[in-house]
């Protein structure tokens, strides 16, 4: 009697062993099977890359997806100090120009590729603007005394930190104004916090409020707003192409992954996410 029920007791035993192993084998296998994707990108694609991101995850249930959105400059650095990187989006071509001149190169050779165009727009507030910004309606009229404050991404640095702020810069330059100017330029980390200050009319510099009249952004960054307007457009030849270009870092270990996220955005869903819905320009 007690060798059957000693016998009785192993069986059960193994029994419950083997119901607990297949249940953790069902549990946990379809998450394992999950590839994650890291992609570095320019805050200013925030919300076209959201979209696309629940498309492409919807057509590719085994993939996540994971954002890191900056300044262009400051991504590259988080890069350069060894993020978790599988591809990265600029917003200027200085940026991945260093990653892929390294030697060797931090790139997979071949993924370069633009994939969208923009262009940089100076905004004003529609809330209660005042005075001098309700009348200004054009780039050169910032010489004006009664523009106090104009926020611009931060243009400094090798390359720069905010490829949005360098092309205003440039802008800048090119027109003649940017030394009249400059004593009412207040930096930002990055393009998104232009469109804020601009929003607010209000920026904190140097642990001073300052009155912020106008900003520089992409048009994109503009029409994702209701607070501000678009006060004038920047002619293509004042500035290099605003383009946006991608890369796949040598680091990646999905590198099958990573080709078909960038072959995705260079699709015509995509495409039409980036120009339709938000206003890019095809590369």
């Amino acid at each position: 009697m007690n060798r059957r029920r000693l016998i009785a007791w192993i069986t059960t035993a193994v029994a419950s062993m083997m119901l607990v192993i297949g249940l953790q084998f069902i549990y946990l296998s379809p998450a394992s099977s999950v590839t994650t994707l890291n992609v570095y990108a320019a805050v200013s694609l925030t919300n076209a890359l959201n979209a696309i991101k629940t498309q492409y995850q919807n057509a590719n249930p085994g993939v996540n997806i994971v954002y890191t959105f900056g300044a262009s400059g400051t991504l590259l650095s988080q890069i350069q100090a060894g993020a978790t990187a599988d591809i990265f989006i600029s917003a200027a071509n200085d940026q991945i120009d260093v990653l892929q001149n390294s030697s060797p190169s931090k790139l997979v050779a071949g993924t370069r590729k633009n994939i969208v165009r923009n262009r940089l727009v100076l905004i004003t507030p529609t809330t209660s603007p005042s005075p001098g910004t309700a009348a200004l309606n054009s780039i050169n009229g910032l010489t004006n005394a009664n523009i106090r404050g104009i926020a611009i991404g931060d243009y400094t640095g090798t390359p720069p930190v905010v490829p949005a702020g360098d092309y205003a810069r440039q802008v800048l330059t090119k027109r003649g104004i940017f030394n009249s100017v400059s004593s009412k330029l207040y930096r930002t980390s990055n393009v998104r916090n232009v469109l804020t200050a601009v929003e607010n009319k209000t920026l904190v510099s140097g642990g001073v409020s300052r009155a912020i009249d106008a900003g520089f952004v992409y048009r994109t960054d503009a029409l994702i707003s209701n607070k501000v307007r678009i006060a004038d457009t920047a002619l293509t030849t004042d500035s290099e192409t605003i383009v946006y270009p991608l890369g796949i870092l040598t680091r990646t270990t999905v590198l099958s992954t990573a080709r078909s996220f960038s072959s995705y955005l260079s699709s015509s869903t995509a495409q039409n996410i980036f120009k339709n819905t938000y206003g890019f320009i095809l590369p």
